[in-house]
């Protein structure tokens, strides 16, 4: 097997409990993207998260992936790929990455991470064969009939020195400093520029948008608020088709400084509200000038887009957070 390991710390004060969470990829504050220990064989990386606890320092940390049982493709606890990162005083969390280029053999796996040469935490996981399932066509992805309404519970949460003092229109702010509201997207008609999907807070309108299906997948051609409306040059794809496990694709506005790095990993196990199936997940990442933002969207076919959770971070600590949890589709 030919693997490579990579170590990311990132700087922050440190909060909580010590972990090791095995992951999809690390969002903008080092928590895990679809924290999970079932990955497919076709995935070409799997990643895992660390943070370490209140008042927990280390010089070094040493990761060592080990192949427990993967079959006749490698002896048993065949090590896979190590690596070691030397850390400052206040590094607080960081992502450990395994890439393997033809993919991961099927079987039983291992991370062993020590600290300063003490064993300190460790993660057993296991690779499946890729599944059936997932979407058969575009047009299946969600319904787009004029009238459908998804409806999700919404949460704002900040975090670090940040605070929200106001809450927008049709959302409460409660004592504990969080925002909350239902949030509904609605199917608004079709005109020459594509399906316009109407957003609402509580009720109040905040922003619309207007998706079409493209060759290369669902896209976001306009967005309108406040009365203006911008068209997306080129238009913003949501989700990509056709559909290949792990693609990634970028985009950059011709006329506008937006410049987004997408992947998508799928068919994987997502839960909507009528239980778990199969679904995809993608995740959208935006550099700031002090940190990043990312977004892990989930979508089941037939549905449409189940999750979101939206986080801006400044190194490990998480500064904002966001989420939208899908409750009904009609």
């Amino acid at each position: 097997m030919v693997l490579n390991a990579l170590l990311v710390a990132a700087l922050s004060a440190q909060s909580g409990e010590a972990s090791l969470q095995t992951c999809l990829a690390a969002a903008a504050d080092y928590s895990p993207v679809y924290a999970t220990t079932v990955f497919t064989a076709t995935s070409p990386e799997i990643d895992a998260v660390f943070r370490f606890a209140d008042g927990e320092h280390h010089a070094k940390l040493t990761a060592k992936w080990i192949a427990v049982d993967v079959g006749a493709s490698a002896p048993a606890n065949s090590l896979a790929g190590t690596n070691a990162l030397t850390l400052a005083r206040n590094t607080a969390a960081g992502v450990l990455r395994l890439e393997l280029r033809r993919g991961f053999p099927p079987g039983q796996y291992r991370l062993e991470v020590s600290a300063d040469g003490r064993p300190w935490r460790s993660v057993a996981f296991q690779v499946v064969p890729a599944s059936g399932g997932g979407l058969a066509s575009l047009a299946g992805l969600m319904p787009l009939a004029t009238g459908t309404v998804w409806t999700y519970s919404f949460v704002q949460a900040a975090g670090g020195i940040a605070k929200i003092s106001a809450a927008p229109p049709g959302a409460t702010l409660g004592a504990d400093g969080t925002v909350r509201a239902t949030v509904t997207a609605t199917v608004a008609g079709t005109d020459a520029q594509g399906v316009r999907v109407a957003w609402a807070r509580g009720g109040v309108p905040f922003t619309d948008e207007w998706w079409r299906l493209t060759p290369g997948g669902l896209a976001a051609v306009k967005r309108g608020a406040g009365g203006e409306t911008l068209v997306l040059d080129p238009p913003q794809v949501l989700f990509p088709w056709p559909v290949a496990t792990a693609r990634r694709w970028q985009y950059v506005s011709r006329d506008h400084p937006l410049r987004q790095s997408y992947r998508l990993w799928g068919p994987v196990p997502v839960t909507g509200p009528s239980g778990a199936a199969p679904g995809y997940v993608i995740l959208v990442e935006q550099k700031l000038p002090m940190g990043a933002t990312t977004v892990e969207r989930e979508y089941l076919p037939g549905v449409g887009m189940v999750h979101s959770l939206a986080i801006t971070g400044v190194g490990a600590e998480r500064v904002n957070r966001e989420e939208l949890v899908l409750t009904s589709v009609r």
